[in-house]
């Protein structure tokens, strides 16, 4: 059965044609965005070895490159990368973890085992002579000390990129103190600080008073995508210089990255920034509240949306203590905790489809009054899963894809993560068995080697 049967033509919007042949031209463009097939793959003349074992940061990495056409070929040992069997609840299709087949698509699977063959070394360092990428994610100086690190490699195929992913990097104390700690998640997130300053404050009793972690693999994943971005600039840097490079990615590093400004405020401060719930240090309100059926988010953190909010929930008596930005976020967390309470009084007495359209019938009247002052108080309600799925943008921008395995059968896969018109990515299979690509490879990249 198909995953998406009603049919119905949606209006395209733009701001940038008026009309005649403009229009024409983003209709086109359009069907090129929902289409990807039929344009070229940019990345079909690229080889990348992904050797990432027991990290799914390497393998997503991988991920990205496969979906541009990259000839990714996935190397692991006989038994398999653990990952495979990591998977919701220990549910699998046919031995194979969800999460590794979600990031199968498009790949290669060949077995060599790294670790315990100098023969399969050997065949490694020779596919490595004509990769365009390589990715592993071993203890800092493992590949090197097997003679198939990026000193060795790199000087029978200069134009190597190669990408080394590790908890904290290639060199530094830490780095050599860490070296066999394996990279997870859990330690990713909380190693990186982030952890800490997620969640309730810390007055709260326990257990709301812990750090909370990304209810999904985020340490996984911006580690995956910062290498796959490293990458992606260095092939550019090699198109046009012929040199390759190391890559050395540490998912302390990349996941800290997203702290941002909170380790500015920090330092400027001279004190950390804490855990402050449904609080905000440089926007507010800018949060959850409760509703009559469920939870809506609001963003109104300049004055004068925070002035439209006051109008629409009909408290304009909050104006006077809470005017400007900083008299709603205050060093004094009691102070804005209390005009939290005072939206929550009102949000309390409307669905959230109420207060989602008391805010854009506001809006759109906003804007086409001088006497309202602009403000856009942003209201929409917060989501589950299953009500999230429900929604047709998916179906009109077709972010998943219906795929037939003969190993695995019939499964959804997301599905085209960036629209684009001239070279977008697209998942033409996801099959994983292991090894089920040796002899494909051995023939395709292998024969002078293997005397034929």
């Amino acid at each position: 059965m198909s995953l998406f049967t009603k049919k119905s033509k949606e209006k395209v919007y733009t701001r940038y044609s008026s009309g005649g042949a403009n229009i024409s031209v983003w209709r086109e463009t359009v069907e090129k965005l929902q289409t990807p097939e039929g344009r070229p793959e940019v990345l079909d003349d690229i080889v990348v070895l992904d050797a990432s074992a027991g990290n799914f940061s390497g393998i997503i990495a991988a991920s990205f490159f496969a979906e541009f056409g990259a000839e990714v070929i996935k190397i692991e040992s006989a038994k398999g990368d653990p990952c495979r069997k990591m998977t919701p609840y220990g549910r699998n299709v046919k031995g194979v973890g969800i999460p590794f087949m979600m990031e199968g698509r498009n790949k290669r699977y060949m077995t060599l085992d790294l670790e315990g063959s100098k023969e399969d070394r050997e065949t490694f360092a020779a596919l490595a002579r004509k990769a365009a990428v390589v990715i592993e994610t071993f203890p800092a100086g493992k590949m090197d000390s097997w003679g198939i690190g990026y000193r060795q490699l790199s000087e029978k195929n200069p134009g190597l990129v190669y990408i080394a992913i590790t908890p904290y990097g290639q060199y530094t104390k830490k780095a050599r103190e860490f070296v066999n700690f394996p990279d997870t998640d859990i330690t990713t997130q909380t190693g990186s600080g982030l952890s800490a300053q997620i969640g309730d404050f810390q007055t709260e009793p326990e257990p709301y008073s812990w750090p909370l972690k990304a209810g999904m693999w985020m340490g996984w994943y911006v580690t995956g995508i910062s290498a796959a971005l490293g990458g992606t600039l260095a092939l550019l840097h090699r198109q046009s210089t012929g040199e390759g490079q190391m890559i050395d990615v540490a998912g302390m590093d990349a996941y800290s990255s997203m702290t941002g400004f909170p380790a500015s405020i920090g330092y400027t401060w001279d004190k950390p920034r804490p855990r402050i719930g449904v609080l905000d240090f440089i926007l507010y309100p800018y949060s959850h509240w409760k509703c009559k059926d469920g939870l809506v988010a609001i963003a109104a953190p300049r004055d004068h949306d925070f002035r439209a909010l006051l109008k629409i929930l009909h408290r304009w008596d909050l104006e006077d203590d809470f005017k400007f930005t900083p008299d709603r976020i205050p060093d004094i967390i009691e102070q804005a905790m209390t005009l939290h309470r005072e939206i929550e009084k009102e949000t309390v007495k409307y669905t959230a489809e109420e207060l989602t359209t008391k805010a854009l019938t506001y809006a759109f009247k906003a804007a086409r009054s001088k006497w309202r002052g602009g403000g856009v108080p942003i209201v929409m309600g917060v989501m589950t899963p299953e009500r999230t799925m429900k929604n047709r943008q998916w179906e009109v921008r077709k972010s998943f894809k219906e795929v037939e395995d003969e190993s695995v059968g019939t499964f959804v896969v997301t599905s085209g993560f960036v629209k684009m018109s001239e070279s977008p990515p697209r998942i033409k299979w996801v099959s994983c068995d292991i090894g089920k690509d040796d002899e494909y490879i051995k023939i395709k990249y292998l024969q002078e080697r293997c005397g034929g």
